[in-house]
């Protein structure tokens, strides 16, 4: 799959984006790509921080859910539970993380996810999410 800008599919916009493209979305897995910026609004002494870290992997979770519905309105998510939740290093600003969501399973508004984020091949954070889905609607961007 072609690199696909991924901020037209969630509802987060800059200061808070912390996905940029996706390369591989489906109903089991979503792959996501993401460069720090300096002036990152989670980024705190040159490092992104663990919110930063756990709000990548919700808005990963949001892009697969936003490409898999993108003829609808774009859902509000919430992240509803971490668990087996492990840092290993915060990643200087100016690297790219490479975000691995695979779906365990969805039972109505809920998702459960094992996360990883990858930075030059170093798995930098892993856990287990539960992410619910609302009704509530947001307008697409291109729809601003």
């Amino acid at each position: 799959m072609t690199p696909v800008n991924a901020s037209q599919y969630i509802p987060q916009q800059p200061p808070v984006l912390m996905v940029d493209t996706f390369l591989e979305c489906n109903d089991a897995l979503i792959i996501t790509n993401f460069k720090i910026p300096e002036e990152h609004i989670f980024v705190q002494n040159g490092h992104l921080t663990a919110a930063g870290l756990l709000e990548n992997i919700a808005q990963t979770c949001a892009t697969r859910i936003g490409w898999l519905n993108r003829d609808k309105p774009i859902k509000i998510g919430v992240i509803g539970s971490i668990s087996n939740l492990e840092i290993n290093a915060f990643p200087p600003a100016g690297e790219t993380l490479t975000t691995r969501v695979d779906i365990v399973s969805e039972i109505f508004s809920a998702t459960m996810v094992k996360a990883e984020i990858k930075c030059k091949e170093q798995i930098l954070a892993q856990c287990d999410m539960k992410v619910f889905v609302t009704e509530q609607n947001v307008l697409r961007p291109s729809e601003n």
